[in-house]
This record gives structure tokens, sequence and C-alpha cells, in this order.
């Protein structure tokens, strides 16, 4: 079995390939239009990584946290221009008091936090009445959700998926049994992104070290990959053939209110 841990340490310093400047990000103006419409006064963020989406909220507030495990992630958290209040910690026992904050969310990190279900109950204790919780990401449980290249070429990858992210009926039922009100599910952003022929090899989501789905693999399974991606390349030249890697995701917000 492929392990579903990472050490986000050995990655950190080139996490935010990911980010490119050409890229928007809608889940990025969702989460600002939620925090405004709460005028929120403390936010915080479990899995901030590198800070990035912390940093859009500056805007509406200085009380922003973040919460991470790796003290890599940390350390690039800390170059962002707004100012971060940072802790090392698990989703899992989240290390403030009871009742501290408007808004809680995660962004692309729910599967990280191992025991989903404490996380949300977690989030619950800390949020203050009418605050709201919300998960954003994609569910690979969903046949709607997603539709990525990466699944196809590179093995395990889909399968470690599955067991490491909750499904999207799952968090709402979670939040319903820990009290949430107002529960909705919602497309905040739609990825489409095709890449024709040899484009497919400057995607930056490629890269061995730029997703968890592909930093899991063992450098044997990730070079199977590519090796798959070439030699589909190379068959397609021969028969004077188009090739398309689509990489079509929705990324959806789970949010509840207390």
């Amino acid at each position: 079995m492929i392990s579903t841990t990472l050490n986000y340490d050995t990655i950190a310093p080139d996490y935010n390939q990911r980010y490119p400047a050409t890229q928007q990000w809608e889940r990025g103006q969702a989460l600002l239009e939620l925090a405004l419409g709460l005028k929120a006064q403390t936010i915080l963020e479990v899995g901030s990584g590198t800070g990035y989406w912390l940093n859009l909220l500056h805007q509406v507030t200085n009380g922003l946290y973040g919460l991470d495990y790796s003290m890599g992630m940390i350390q690039q958290a800390r170059e962002q221009p707004a100012t971060l209040h940072l802790a090392r910690g698990t989703g899992t026992q989240l290390p403030y008091q009871s009742g501290t904050f408007d808004l809680i969310y995660c962004v692309d990190a729910i599967h990280h936090f191992g025991d989903h279900r404490a996380f949300i109950r977690e989030a619950s204790r800390l949020l203050k009445p009418d605050g709201a919780l919300a998960v954003i990401g994609h569910d690979p449980h969903s046949a709607e959700t997603s539709s990525w290249y990466i699944y196809n070429y590179f093995d395990t990858v889909y399968d470690t998926d599955l067991r490491r992210y909750p499904a999207g009926t799952s968090v709402m039922k979670w939040m319903e049994q820990d009290g949430f009100k107002d529960i909705s599910s919602q497309t905040v952003e739609r990825i489409h992104n095709i890449h024709v022929g040899d484009a497919v090899l400057k995607d930056p989501f490629i890269k061995h070290n730029a997703t968890s789905q592909l930093a899991l693999l063992s450098e044997e399974i990730y070079q199977a990959g590519m090796k798959r991606i070439n030699e589909a390349l190379a068959d397609a030249k021969t028969k004077n053939e188009r090739i398309i890697f689509r990489s079509e995701i929705n990324v959806k917000m789970f949010l509840g209110f207390k």
C-alpha cells in the first residue's frame, strides 16, 4: 500500500510553483466573499501551508491565524506580505480556546488531517455563534467532480485519493451532527485546463513535488508515469494524431454555520 503521509518540509521551498501568476483562483474569490459577508474579525486556516490563501484575506482583517504541521511550510508563510499568526499543530487537536473564530476554513487540506471527523468537531468547538466552517477542495468520490489525466497515467494515485479524501456527503453529515446549520455544497471553481501534445510537459502540476498526489509516489512509480505520458506523445506523433491531456476539476465548498 502506498503511503498517504507526506513530509511537506522537503517540498516547502518549491510549493508555490503550483500558484502561477497567470492562474485565476475562483476559490480564493469565494473565500474572500465569505469572509466579507461574515465581517470576520478572526479567521483560522487549518493546513495553511505557505499562507497563500490567508494572505488574500488581509483586506478583511488583521486577525489571520494559520495552523500547519510542517515547519517548512510555516517558514514559507512567514514571508507573506500580510501579518499572519502562525502555529504548528494538527487538524484534529486545534490549540485554541473555544469560541475564538468567526471563520475557519481549509483549502485542499482536509485529506491530510487523518481523522476528518475530529477536525469538523474541533472546528465546531472553536467557532463563535453564527461563525462559519468552509471545507474547500475536490471530491474524488464524486463522478462529476473530476477528470484528471494524472489519475490515468500514474499508478495508485486515484486509489490513494479515494482513501485519504472524505466524501463530500460525509463532510456535510458530520457538520449536521455537530450542530451546524444552513449546510450547503457549491462549486466555487471549475478548473478546465487542456494540454495539447508536448504542452503537458510544461504543466506545473506534473512535477514530482508540485502536488501531494505525485509527491507521495516513489521515484520509480513517478518515472513510470512520465514514461507512459512520453510514450503516448510519441505514439500520437507517429500516427500524426492530436493528443489531449485534460484537467477538468470542480472545486467544491462545503459550508456550514454555527
